[in-house]
Order: structure tokens, then sequence, then C-alpha cells
């Protein structure tokens, strides 16, 4: 006959081996995360679930139906961890920490406000304004450092492949960095308009919230009114 101690071990490591083998998770008890691929041991979802609720509110996630942890072909054909389609995020299931997929759930969430709030968000122009300043002011940074920019359209707001692999494989993530210093969240922001959001969105949340209406104050309006609901003015 088994002894108290060994009871509750057993007891123990069932509850353990239940979360490990969990596959389904609710967000402000709506939005479903469903994990189809294998993780790293040292994922929870629990925890992940508990961090962007403790940080969020639910409103922020009317446009999110699902989040999908596993292997997907557009995530591997465009090099992406994580995309936003049609009320689903899909993010790639072997991210090796917790806060990546807490990163990537506010990104794209981002990204699915952007739908249902983009003539709020974008339609008079001011952080498209900014965004330009600030791609202005760095092209100055660039050509400061010698940099050859002949063939590149700072002035498109739109996301560019060719201005998006200058910047990761002709600069490099290390100096890029250091150029979009003060200008930029991160040096991600710098890639079209609709990741300066995104990044912005980000950093409201998880990252510091003092720095980002001094380098982005039209940026922090904005996404402060939606955090605030207070879009409806605006549309």
């Amino acid at each position: 006959m088994l002894d108290r101690d060994a009871v509750e071990k057993l007891i123990r490591e069932s509850a353990e081996r239940s979360k490990r083998e969990r596959r389904e998770y609710h967000l402000f008890g709506n939005t479903m995360i469903s994990v189809k691929g294998n993780i790293f041991p040292s994922i929870n979802f629990e925890q992940i679930v508990k961090e962007i609720e403790d940080h969020m509110l639910p409103h922020l996630f009317e446009e999110v139906d699902y989040i999908f942890i596993g292997s997907f072909s557009e995530n591997d054909e465009r090099a992406l961890e994580a995309h936003y389609e049609d009320g689903a995020i899909y993010i790639t299931s072997d991210l090796p920490t917790n806060r990546d997929y807490i990163e990537n759930i506010v990104h794209e969430t981002a990204h699915a406000i952007e739908g249902q709030l983009g003539l709020m968000i974008y339609g008079d122009r001011k952080i498209e304004r900014e965004f330009l300043g600030k791609r202005e002011r760095l092209a100055a940074r660039m050509r400061a450092e010698g940099i050859d920019m002949s063939t590149i359209d700072f002035e498109d707001p739109e996301y560019s492949q060719d201005l998006d692999l200058f910047l990761y494989k002709d600069i490099g993530y290390e100096k890029l960095t250091n150029l979009t210093m003060g200008l930029f969240a991160s040096p991600y922001a710098a890639t079209s308009l609709r990741e300066y959001f995104a990044n912005g969105f980000e950093e409201y949340f998880l990252g510091d919230r003092e720095y980002l209406p001094k380098i982005s104050p039209q940026l922090f309006i904005k996404i402060k009114n939606i955090v605030l609901g207070e879009q409806n003015e605006y549309i």
C-alpha cells in the first residue's frame, strides 16, 4: 500500500503531466490558443495567458478569434515567427521562451486592430508624417555614415522587401540598432508604417511606456486612444 508521500508525489506528477499535455487555452475567456506543434518543455502557456491578461484589456482582442501554435507554410516561406490572417494569429512552435510568444501575440494583435480601426489609425496621416520624418532623419544618419542609398525609396511608407533586405542584410542588425536609436522603439519599426504602428503597440504594453511618447508622440496618442476605447470619435 502506498504511503501518503508517494500518493502526493503521484498526484503532483499527474498534474504536471496534464499541464504539459494540455493543448488548448483561452485568452480573456474568448480567444482560443491551440497548440498544434511540439514546443520547448520550458514554454508555459498558462503563464503566457496570465501575463497578457495582466498587461492588456479584453476589447483589444475583438478581432482575434484564434491563436494557433504550430508549423505554417506562410511563416516558413517568409521567414516569419508569426502572422495575422482572417481573425487568427499563426505562430511558429519552435520559439524558445515565453517572452517570444507574448511579443508575437501582442505584435500580431496590433495588425488585427489595424483591420478594424485602420481609418482611425491612419486617416489623418499624423503617424504617417511622424514615421516619414523619422525615415528622413534615419536616411541622413545613413548618408553621414557613407551608406549608399541610391536604390532605396525611403519616402514610401508601405512595406518593401528590397528595403527590408537592405536594412537587415546590407546594414546589419547591430549597426541598424545604433542608427535608429532615439527614432524608433526598435529597428524593425523602420521597415514600414504598419510595422511602426505594431512595434509601438508592442512597446506600449511590453516596453518602456515613458520612452514611447518621447520619441513617437503621435503614435503614442493613437495607441492610448485605442486602449481607452476612445476611437469612435475618429471614425
